[in-house]
């Protein structure tokens, strides 16, 4: 108030000073007035009150009076002119005054509203970078210091203390907002409303999000099995087929059959059984490593020695091949597991084999530096552009990615990828100039203790 009435104070000793100067140049009252007016508009302006502009209009008349009218410098009026002069001016300054103090009031609202609007989009957008049910709880408590200058503690589900306020949403209220220190204003209300509105709404967008991400984990696995389910049939049909067949022709016609026969039929089954063996072996590795149970049990292995092992139990399935094998010429010690890192190189092995014609060449090379780095090369076809980026994941193979293209899961890629990043590796796949591809794996040399 006190600031009010300096400000009208000020704009009344302008006008007065203004008007006796324009009076001293013989300037007629019906001019002067028109000054006391503009006072009384720049008082509504700038005290932004309809009070104060109709005590201003009300203060210039009487100056007017006192100053500018005959007999001056008293508080009578003579002449019937200046009485209705003073009373237009009177009315006029009132209408005018109330005029522009609600316009001023209308702009400030409207300036108010619009900085009101801004806040409550940055508070509605503020959320949309949010990911996950505690960085949208930080958001929102961040949002209320900011805007509101106030802290908060939020505390979710719908058996949260009483008190505060709730956040609600189409489902029900998801918990509530409780304020730290005193009690809000009306603009703090108002963002304070805003902002449990909004998180409300994130809230449950993230409970959607969620329960979209349950459904399709749930339809991934579902679709997995029924693939499994798939391929482990077609797979076992072929070799049972094989091995029933092999037996009953031994048990019909032992005494028909040649020692060579014998013999081949022979080889043919222990050749099945391998393969069924390897088969199950995938899988049980495959559902650990789905089920997080891959264990680890690392000790010092000679590389020379799991290389060797490996060869040894791919011996049929590479015989019709060319095999090289290049070692370090030093004995190279590394600590891995075993039984795992002889699997990963079965099966690089036997994904050679199988995408490459007989009488074909695949190097298996170890080498050491930083790093134990061991590469499967073959001189097949390669792998095919569409599926290079997948080649790692379950149920792919190079039958552009439809497992019962021929016999193999798709997982034996899927086992090495998962085996050598327990081990802290890695795995990728190269061109291998000038025909077929070149797998290799890294493992980190670690000091003996």
């Amino acid at each position: 108030m006190a600031k009010n009435a300096e400000r009208m104070a000020l704009v009344m000793v302008l006008a007065v000073g203004c008007s006796m100067l324009i009076s001293s140049l013989g300037v007629g009252n019906e001019s002067i007035i028109m000054v006391f007016l503009l006072s009384v508009l720049f008082t509504a302006v700038l005290t932004s009150s309809r009070g104060w502009a109709i005590t201003g209009a009300l203060l210039s008349a009487i100056l007017f009076n006192f100053l500018f009218t005959e007999p001056r410098y008293t508080f009578f009026i003579y002449r019937t002119n200046d009485l209705m002069l003073l009373a237009f001016f009177l009315v006029t300054g009132i209408v005018s005054g109330t005029v522009a103090s609600r316009l001023q009031r209308e702009m400030e609202a409207a300036g108010q509203n619009a900085r009101t609007a801004s806040t409550l989009y940055r508070i509605s957008s503020g959320f949309l970078s949010a990911g996950g049910r505690e960085d949208v709880l930080q958001k929102a408590e961040a949002l209320v210091h900011e805007y509101a200058g106030m802290e908060c503690s939020i505390e979710l589900g719908k058996d949260a203390a009483e008190g505060g306020y709730a956040i609600k949403s189409t489902s029900g209220t998801l918990g509530r907002l409780t304020l730290r220190g005193e009690e809000p204003s009306g603009q703090q209300l108002l963002i304070l409303q805003a902002v449990c509105t909004q998180l409300g709404i994130a809230l449950e967008r993230e409970n959607l999000m969620a329960d979209r991400e349950k459904i399709r984990l749930s339809m991934e696995r579902e679709q997995q099995r029924s693939m499994l389910l798939r391929s482990v049939a077609h797979d076992l049909r072929s070799p049972l087929t094989a091995l029933s067949g092999a037996g009953n022709l031994l048990a019909d016609n032992y005494d028909q059959l040649t020692d060579c026969e014998r013999r081949k039929l022979a080889s043919d089954v222990s050749e099945e059984i391998t393969w069924l063996t390897d088969l199950v072996e995938n899988i049980l590795s495959m559902t650990r490593i789905s089920e997080q149970k891959l264990v680890l049990h690392k000790q010092e292995e000679v590389i020379d020695d799991v290389v060797g092992e490996a060869i040894k139990h791919t011996e049929r399935l590479l015989r019709d091949r060319s095999v090289v094998v290049k070692l370090p010429e030093e004995v190279v010690t590394v600590s891995m597991d075993g039984r795992l890192i002889v699997q990963v190189i079965i099966n690089l092995l036997e994904n050679a084999a199988r995408h490459t014609p007989p009488e074909s060449s695949i190097t298996l090379s170890v080498s050491v530096g930083d790093q134990l780095r061991v590469a499967v090369a073959d001189t097949g076809s390669g792998v095919p552009p569409t599926i290079r980026n997948r080649l790692f994941e379950r149920f792919v193979t190079q039958d552009e990615g439809i497992i019962d293209g021929h016999r193999g899961l798709g997982l034996g890629l899927a086992i090495c990828k998962a085996i050598v990043n327990a081990h802290g590796g890695e795995i990728h796949v190269e061109d291998n100039e000038p025909k077929g591809s070149v797998f290799i794996f890294t493992l980190p040399m670690e000091e003996s203790v």
